[in-house]
C-alpha cells in the first residue's frame, strides 16, 4: 500500500516526509513520561524522594505532554493538508487520464465502477495519507522508543515483553492475502451493485412497463444479497484472526507477570521496575491493537489505491511531444482497417472529404458509420491505415487540440444538471451572454428557452430530463455553433423528433454549418439530397460514394434504401 501512495504522492512526499518526522517527535515526547514516572516510582519504594526533584520531574512530564501535543498538531495540521491536496491532485490527474482512455475501454467497464473508482475509491485513498499513515508510524515509533527505554531499564523483562510480538505478527502477514481476497470480494459486489441501481433507475419506466419492480428484477435483487454476503464475510472470516492476534499480544502481559514475579522473588530485580514494566506493557500494546482493529478498514482502502492505481496505469492513446498545426480542414481515411475485440468494423475503407463541404453516411445499424466519425475524433486508434485531418495524421495531433477543431452533434443528446447557459457554454467557456443568446437564436431555441421560469438561468435535470428530445437536440446544436470548430461531426439530429422540432432542428443544422466541414450520419435520406458527396457503408465496407442523383442512376444500395425510404411514408396502421 505505502509503495503505491509514495508512487503517487509526486511533489507532495516532502510535505509527508516532515509530518513523519513529527509523529516520531511526538512519539518520543509520548515516551518521556515514562521515563521520569520510572524515577518517581524508585524515590518512592526507596524513600529518598524529595519534593525538589519531584517538582522538577512533573514539569519535565508536563512539557513533554506539552511539547507533544504541539508535534502531534504540527503533524496533523502537515499531514492532513497534504492528503487533501494530494486526493485533489489525484481526483484531477485520475480525470484527465480517463478523458485520454481509448473509447473501448468504457465498453469494458460497468458505469458503477467508474463511479465508484472516482467517488468511493478517492474518498478511501484520503484517509490513506491522512489517517493510515500518521497509525503505522505511530505503532512503530512509539513501541520502539519504550522498548529501548525499557532495555536499559532491564533487557530480560524487555526481552519477555516483546515476546508476544513476532507470533502475533506472524498472525497477522499470514492473514493479509485473506484480508486482501475478502476487501476485493466486497469491492466487486459493491461496484456490481452500484451499476446494478443506476441501471434500475435509468431503466425503470422499462422495468414497470414490464413488471419487473422489487424482487422481480432478479438482477438488482442477486447484486444486493451478494454484497450483503461480502461484507458479512469481512465481519466473520477476519473475527477469529483479529481476536488471536489481539490474545497472543495480551500474552505478553502474563509473560512479563510470570518472568517479573521469578525476578522479584529472587531479588533480581525490584519493585519499581516491576511496576513499571506491568504499567508501561499495555501502553506498548495499544498501537498495535489500534491497527489490527481496523485492518478490514485498511485493506479496503489499499484495495481502492491498487484499482486507482491500476486505471492510472492503463495506457492511454499516445500523444506526440509536440503536435503538427492545422491551417486546413480537409479530411482523408487511406485503407482504414478497424477491429473492436478481434470483431472487424472497418475494412480497408479509403475516401477524402473536401474543407467546407457536406459528406453524408448511410447504411444499416452497425455497418461503422458512427466508428468513421470517433475514428476522426480519435476516439480509437485504427489498426491498420491512417485519417487524416488536414493533411496531418491524426496520431501527430495532441488530444486537445485536435478536438479543439471539432464540434460533436449527438443524436442521443447529454445535458448536465446546470443553467442552460452553461450547457451552452460547455465548449467555449469564455464567452459573453450575448454570444450565447446570438447561438441560441441561430439553433431555433432561443423562443422557448426564454419562455423557461429562470429563462438561460433555468437549471435543466441530470441529462436533460426537463426537455424534451427537440428542445435538447438544439441546445446541444447551439453548443456546437457557439464553439465555431471547423469540422462539425453529427449523427442524424433529427431521427427521434416530431416533424415541427425537425424543420426547427433542420434550420439550425444550417446555420451550424457555414463555412465548415461537415460529416454527417445520415437515418432520413431526404435530408441528405443536397450533400457534396454521399457514402453508402456495409458491414464496413464502402460500397458507393456519389452525389444524390448518381447513386440513384446507379439503382445500387443506396437506390433501394431510397426507395424503401419512399414506400414508408406512405404506410398506414391499419
Amino acid at each position: 500500500m505505502l509503495n503505491n501512495l509514495f508512487s503517487l504522492l509526486g511533489d507532495r512526499k516532502q510535505s509527508l516526509f516532515q509530518g513523519t518526522v513529527l509523529y516520531v517527535i511526538a512519539s518520543a515526547f509520548a515516551a518521556t513520561p515514562y521515563v521520569f514516572l520510572y524515577f518517581i516510582i524508585n524515590d518512592l519504594y526507596s524513600q529518598s524522594i524529595k519534593i525538589e526533584k519531584v517538582v522538577i520531574w512533573l514539569g519535565i512530564i508536563a512539557l513533554s505532554l506539552l511539547l507533544q501535543s504541539i508535534s502531534l498538531y504540527a503533524a496533523n495540521y502537515i499531514t492532513y493538508l497534504t492528503s487533501y491536496r494530494f486526493v485533489e491532485d489525484l481526483r484531477l490527474r485520475l480525470g484527465n487520464h480517463i478523458r485520454k482512455l481509448p473509447m473501448g475501454f468504457f465498453m469494458q467497464i460497468q458505469v458503477g465502477d467508474l463511479n465508484s473508482l472516482v467517488s468511493d475509491d478517492m474518498t478511501k485513498i484520503e484517509s490513506i495519507p491522512s489517517w493510515v499513515y500518521p497509525k503505522i508510524v505511530t505503532a512503530i515509533a512509539l513501541p520502539t522508543f519504550i522498548s529501548i527505554f525499557l532495555l536499559f531499564v532491564d533487557w530480560r523483562l524487555t526481552l519477555a515483553a516483546l515476546a508476544g510480538i513476532p507470533i502475533a505478527l506472524i498472525i497477522y502477514v499470514s492473514n493479509l492475502s485473506l484480508q486482501k481476497e475478502l476487501a476485493q470480494l466486497q469491492k466487486r459486489t459493491f461496484v456490481s451493485a452500484n451499476s446494478r441501481i443506476i441501471e434500475y433507475i435509468q431503466g425503470l419506466a422499462v422495468i414497470k412497463a414490464f413488471n419487473q419492480t422489487g424482487s422481480k428484477f432478479e438482477k438488482l435483487e442477486k447484486t444486493l444479497d451478494d454484497y450483503r454476503r461480502a461484507n458479512l464475510a469481512i465481519v466473520t472470516q477476519l473475527t477469529v484472526p483479529t481476536l488471536a492476534f489481539a490474545c497472543v499480544l495480551d500474552l505478553g502481559i502474563t509473560v512479563i507477570l510470570l518472568v517479573g514475579a521469578y525476578l522479584l522473588f529472587n531479588g533480581e530485580i525490584t519493585t519499581p521496575k516491576f511496576l513499571l514494566f506491568l504499567i508501561l506493557s499495555l501502553r506498548l500494546y495499544v498501537p498495535m491493537h489500534d491497527l489490527v482493529e481496523f485492518s478490514g478498514a485498511i485493506r479496503m482502502m489499499d484495495t481502492a489505491l491498487d484499482r486507482v492505481t491500476g486505471l492510472l496505469n492503463t495506457e492511454p492513446l499516445p500523444e506526440p511531444l509536440k503536435s503538427k498545426q492545422l491551417d486546413k480542414f480537409d479530411i482523408e481515411f487511406r485503407n482504414v482497417s478497424f477491429s473492436y475485440e478481434n470483431a472487424p468494423v472497418l475494412k480497408n475503407i479509403s475516401f477524402k472529404v473536401s474543407e467546407r463541404s457536406v459528406t453524408a453516411l448511410v447504411g444499416t445499424s452497425g455497418s461503422g458509420k458512427t466508428t468513421i466519425t470517433n475514428l476522426i475524433a480519435r476516439f480509437w486508434d485504427v489498426n491498420e491505415g491512417e485519417v487524416l485531418v488536414g493533411g496531418a495524421n491524426v496520431k501527430d495531433l495532441k488530444m486537445d487540440y485536435l478536438l479543439s477543431h471539432i464540434s460533436m452533434v449527438f443524436q442521443n443528446v447529454y445535458l448536465f444538471n446546470d443553467t442552460i447557459l452553461n450547457n451552452i457554454k460547455f465548449g467555449k467557456k469564455e464567452v459573453t451572454r450575448e454570444e450565447v443568446i446570438a447561438s441560441a437564436k441561430a439553433a431555433q431555441c432561443h423562443e422557448f428557452i426564454e419562455n423557461l421560469a429562470d429563462g438561460y438561468d433555468t437549471v435543466i435535470g441530470e441529462g436533460g430530463a426537463t426537455l424534451s428530445a427537440g428542445e435538447k437536440q438544439r441546445i446541444s446544436i447551439a453548443r456546437a455553433i457557439l464553439k465555431d470548430a471547423p469540422i462539425v461531426l453529427m449523427d442524424e439530429a433529427t431521427a427521434s423528433v416530431d416533424p415541427e422540432n425537425e424543420v426547427l432542428i433542420q434550420k439550425a443544422i444550417n446555420s451550424l454549418l457555414k463555412s465548415k466541414t461537415l460529416i454527417l450520419i445520415a437515418h432520413r435520406l431526404s435530408t441528405i439530397t443536397h450533400a457534396s458527396q454521399i457514402l453508402v457503408i456495409d458491414k464496413g465496407q464502402l460500397l458507393e460514394s456519389g452525389k444524390h442523383e448518381e447513386l440513384l442512376a446507379k439503382g445500387g444500395v443506396y437506390g433501394r434504401l431510397w426507395d424503401s425510404q419512399q414506400k414508408a411514408k406512405s404506410w398506414r396502421v391499419s
